[in-house]
């Protein structure tokens, strides 16, 4: 374990690779869920809950008529499962066979391992659960928001560290 720093140079050039590109398709997923709801449990839950928006009269600005408003009706939850589920699954795995590669204890090994791992269970819970649940959706939601900040989290740490023990401050050894 640990031996991704002193590696050939084209195994650190692929994991640093495979980690700025993540970063890059991690932004656009930032982005897509700024369009479609907000980083607040409200936002969440207002596009995810099973209640649909807009029933009932209440006074409305300028503002909110230009806003689009979205919401994710179960066949979109569905499929948004079915496809993010395993990808989730492939960047945890390949964030753990980075993370193996690092100088790192082994406990710190699992606790980053087990985040990658959780975090989308996290999240998705908490769609399923803001989309299921009638009382509870901000909750839910808010949930589905800690996922997908942890999965953020363990990114950037696992990003700084490779480019950190690989690039910067690398020591040989025999």
């Amino acid at each position: 374990m640990g031996k991704l720093p002193n590696s050939p140079v084209e195994a650190r050039f692929a994991a640093t690779l495979f980690l700025l590109l993540l970063g890059v398709a991690n932004a656009f997923g930032a982005w897509q869920v700024r369009q479609f709801a907000a980083f607040t449990p409200s936002g969440v839950a207002g596009a995810v809950g099973s209640s649909a928006s807009g029933s009932g009269e209440r006074p409305v600005s300028i503002e909110e008529l230009n806003a689009p408003e979205h919401h994710i009706d179960r066949r979109l939850l569905v499929q948004d499962s079915h496809v993010h589920l395993p990808a989730y699954a492939m960047t945890a795995a390949f964030l753990s066979l980075i993370v193996l590669g690092l100088r790192l204890s082994s406990s710190v090994r699992m606790a980053v391992i087990g985040a990658a791992f959780a975090a989308p269970v996290l999240d998705l819970a908490g769609l399923w659960g803001a989309h299921l649940s009638g009382v509870a959706t901000r909750l839910w939601a808010a949930v589905a928001l800690a996922g997908g900040f942890a999965m953020a989290a363990v990114y950037l740490l696992v990003l700084v560290i490779t480019i950190r023990q690989c690039w910067l401050t690398r020591k040989e050894v025999s």
